[in-house]
């Protein structure tokens, strides 16, 4: 079974077009979303990789962040240089604080 089956199906092409190297974003309405700097593209796609990593407390059902052994190893398999690992991480922190508060905002 496509681990991403249980995603949203816009979100099931958007990642196909974008692993398929269809990076053509001219007449795309994502773009129209939000944009994302050069710099911090390999980022983001990383992020968006490790959208079933969060580690959750099961009792309180809270998000408590992403799962480091599984930052580290999707790193490794997405065959990211060493060098660039620890500024990847960063941005990665950036991105798992602003979503946290989202995430365990309760309905």
């Amino acid at each position: 079974m496509d681990p991403r089956a249980a995603d949203p199906p816009e979100w099931q092409e958007a990642i196909a077009k974008r692993e398929q190297g269809d990076d053509d974003d001219e007449n795309d309405d994502e773009t129209e979303l939000f944009g994302v700097f050069p710099e911090n593209w390999q980022a983001v796609m990383v992020f968006v990789r490790l959208r079933r990593c969060w580690r959750v407390d099961r009792f309180a059902g809270v998000y408590d962040g992403l799962d480091r052994p599984a930052i580290e190893s999707t790193l490794k398999m997405l065959g990211i240089k060493k060098k660039d690992r620890p500024e990847i991480l960063a941005k990665l922190e950036i991105m798992e604080d602003a979503a946290l508060p989202i995430l365990n905002r309760k309905a």
